[in-house]
């Protein structure tokens, strides 16, 4: 039977990100994706100027609704989340639809490049720190792993492999999921991705390409998803991951594609199948 997982994260009309990348990714991985929205976007908010409709108070509908008819979920996925509120409602669609049986995959999106997006407070750092101990997968950045773990971004950045390889180690050591991937950092001419499975610790490199894009956090925890979903090794789905973003990667690179687009990842699909 097909799997199924109810992706909660907003939806944007440009900019490939969140529910916009995770909807083709899950779909061609063979996974039903279920959307739960909560904001509508005209555009990401990279770009200078965006208008949205926060649908968290429509959450609440979707949590009902889905218990009247009967929705059993094999999988989880939240992203982006734009408030406490937001964060709370989600809390009560996944305790209304958790169980032992399927994962929980939580982004914890709250800054990059060792700086904390400017809609974060200290308020939404806790809460979404307590927000993803519950989850049995998380992806955070470098810098998300250092807000959840209290670490001071100088701890890793320019700093010597082996203390950035061990800076890694101990602060997966620390959170509370059994897996963890540490997403998309550079070293030299390779972007690197750090897995953390139920203490076994890897990185797994791939070529970097020059240039910065929104949403590739999204493609990775979506693809990382439709894979865990399916049963696959942690292992395995991180590589399918980084195999398919790294040609997109290539081709934004190429075309010179600004940042807020996201990259051209549709004509790549393929290489998740």
């Amino acid at each position: 039977m097909m799997k199924r997982v109810a992706v909660l994260q907003d939806i944007s009309g440009l900019g490939r990100c969140s529910l916009a990348a995770a909807l083709p990714v899950l779909s061609v991985m063979g996974v039903q994706c279920c959307p739960v929205p909560t904001a509508v976007y005209t555009n990401q908010t990279g770009f200078s100027r965006f208008a949205f409709l926060d649908c968290e108070p429509l959450l609440g509908d979707f949590t009902s609704l889905w218990q009247e008819h009967g929705v059993t979920l094999d999988g989880i996925c939240t992203g982006f989340m734009a408030s406490v509120e937001q964060l709370e409602a989600a809390r009560a669609f996944i305790d209304a639809f958790r169980t032992h049986e399927n994962l929980l995959l939580v982004d914890p999106v709250m800054g990059d490049d060792g700086t904390r997006y400017p809609c974060f407070d200290d308020e939404f750092c806790d809460a979404m720190r307590a927000f993803a101990a519950r989850a049995d997968v998380i992806t955070p950045n470098v810098t998300e792993a250092c807000i959840l773990t209290g670490t001071p971004y100088e701890a890793f950045a320019g700093q010597a492999e082996a203390v950035q390889r061990e800076t890694l180690r101990r602060m997966c050591g620390v959170l509370p999921p059994e897996r963890i991937v540490i997403t998309g950092w550079r070293r030299g001419n390779r972007v690197c991705n750090a897995a953390w499975d139920r203490s076994a610790f890897a990185i797994y490199e791939s070529p970097a390409v020059g240039g910065s894009w929104s949403g590739t956090g999204d493609l990775f925890a979506a693809a990382l998803c439709g894979g865990l979903v399916k049963g696959e090794p942690l292992e395995i789905s991180v590589r399918r991951a980084m195999r398919f973003l790294e040609p997109a990667l290539r081709d934004a690179a190429r075309l010179g594609l600004p940042g807020v687009g996201g990259v051209p990842f549709e004509m790549h699909l393929k290489e998740l199948l």
